[in-house]
Formats: C-alpha cells, structure tokens, sequence
C-alpha cells in the first residue's frame, strides 16, 4: 500500500497544486502512514523520501494517539525494554516491506520523544545500516521530563519547551551522541511567536554554523492555530549572507486541520521541503464516518485499505 503511494505521489507532486496537498493528505490517513513529504524541485533533494516513520508514539511510554492501551500496550507493560522492542519491530517491518530499496527510508526523531534517538541510533548500528542508505530527522526546543512515567500529578508535564541558545546547545550534542553520523536534518520543535525564537539571533546564528559545520539541513516543525503566519515568518528568516536559513517546514496538515494548506504551497513554491505530520489526526481521522462512507463507495480505496 505504501509503495502504491510513492509511485502516484511522485507522479502528482509537480502539480504543485492545493489539491494535490489535500489528496495526499486523504490518502495518508486511508492507508496509515505517519507522515509524508512534499520535497522542492532542486535535484539535490531528489533523493529525500516520500514517507516516513515518526517516532513520537514508540519513544516513550505516553503520547496522545488514541487507543494506545490496544495498539502498544497497557501502560504497565510499556518499560524501556518493552519500547525498544515495539520500535525495533517497527522498523524492521519497513526495512523488509522496502527490502528491494524502492524507496529510501525515514525516520523523524525529537529529543523530547523520550529514548527514540537512542532506540533509532542503536537499532541502525546495530544492523549495519549506513548513513547513507536511511534519512533521519531529529528536532531539538523540548525537553522529555516524565522520567518514563505515564501518570503525572496534575498539572505536571511530560515535556518543557525551551528554545533558548542554551537549550540548543546542549541539546544537539545529545543528538549527535545518539544519532550522530545519521542526521540529516534538524529541526526547531514546535516553533511559535511565543517563544521567539524566529528573532533569537544566537539561535539563528547556531542554526548557521550547524548547517554549515556539520552539513545538517535546518528545518522547523510548527503547531498551533498560528502555523500559517508562523510559516511565512520562517521563510522571511536569512542568515548572515542572505540565504534562506530553513531548508524544511514540518506542521500538522489532515483531513480535520488543513488551515495552514496555501502557506504550505508558498513554502513549496519558495525551494522549501514541507513534512507533514499528524496525518491521522493522532488516530482522529481514522474515526471520520465520511471517511469511512467515501472508502466503502470507491472499490480502489477499499483496496488501499
């Protein structure tokens, strides 16, 4: 089902339409996947993948997609090992349904997703796999604070957002510790006027010399009812010589939240690579009665499904 997908996709992109975006988006709900990509037209970014496994919900044991006590466990079962596990098993399947290479492999990662660099890191070594042969993804601005407990004291969180320099560079060391030789971009996590690190110069600055000394593309990952005017923002965002600093816009694009479809276009449009995430909805999507009434009418959705 997937590899149906990537071929049509990679037939469809260049429409360049808002059309093609929302198709896209109804039939990565249809089918499952945990996010797609919509790349830019430069060659250089020919080879980035179509697809990719996000890893929020295998790395650690509380996330917000629904009915996870059926789809991973009871929250009393979901230790470190227990997850390690689930996220190797995982990724094994990709590996074996894309066994004859069709399509390259990718993984969104984040420090805030608990251990999943870890488990990422380790599981690619660990199975000999090469920087080259995968694409992986990480984003740095939250940090994890459960301590891998699912229930917390009211009001307690399981992350905190900081987007300070500070937190920037201890953070990417962390990833180059896990991920290190694999990364290839790193992202902003949940960018947003709030936290103003669209105007944070040390930020912006770090970002540049990141890209330029470790050869990392830079991207943002956004959220909120703000994503447009968070987008546009970005792309206005220049380094030091006049480029544009952000290689890649990661925001929540579905079946139930498409406000931000026409600055997604504009990123496209602008040379920018758009991920989209939340694709399902966190398992919303899969919900919709109109969703299910238009795959019960159309013969070849049934069979996508």
């Amino acid at each position: 089902t997937i590899w149906f997908m990537v071929i049509l996709l990679r037939r469809m992109h260049r429409s360049n339409n808002y059309w093609f975006l929302s198709f896209s988006v109804m039939l990565s709900s249809i089918c499952g996947c945990l996010g797609f990509v919509l790349p830019n037209n430069n060659e250089l970014d020919q080879d980035l993948p179509r697809f990719g496994l996000g890893t929020a919900a295998l790395g650690r044991p509380g996330y917000i997609n629904l009915d996870r006590d059926e789809t991973v466990g009871t929250s009393n079962v979901r230790s470190v090992e227990y997850m390690r596990e689930l996220t190797e098993s995982m990724m094994d399947y990709v590996f074996e349904l894309n066994k004859n290479g069709e399509m390259p492999l990718w993984f969104d990662c984040a420090r805030s997703y608990g251990k999943s660099e870890e488990f990422v890191g380790d599981f690619l070594r660990k199975r000999g796999i090469k920087p080259k042969d995968v694409y992986v993804s990480s984003k740095w601005g939250y940090e994890y604070v459960a301590d891998w407990n699912v229930a917390l004291a009211d009001g307690e969180p399981h992350e905190v957002k900081d987007h300070s320099i500070g937190m920037f560079l201890k953070q990417v060391e962390e990833t180059v510790a896990r991920l290190g030789e694999y990364v290839r971009l790193y992202q902003i996590h949940s960018a947003t006027f709030e936290s103003g690190v669209l105007t944070n110069a040390d930020v912006l600055d770090a970002l540049a010399r990141c890209r330029r000394e470790r050869g990392w593309r830079i991207g943002l990952s956004v959220s909120g009812p703000n994503q447009d005017a968070v987008i546009r923002a970005a792309l206005a965002v220049e380094t030091a010589d006049g480029a544009r600093l952000f290689d890649s816009v990661q925001c929540t694009f579905n079946l139930l939240e498409q406000k931000a479809g026409p600055a997604l276009l504009e990123a496209h449009r602008a040379g920018v690579d758009v991920i989209v995430k939340e694709g399902l909805a966190n398992g919303r999507a899969l919900r919709s009665l109109t969703l299910a009434a238009v795959c019960a009418r159309e013969p070849a959705l049934r069979e996508l499904g």
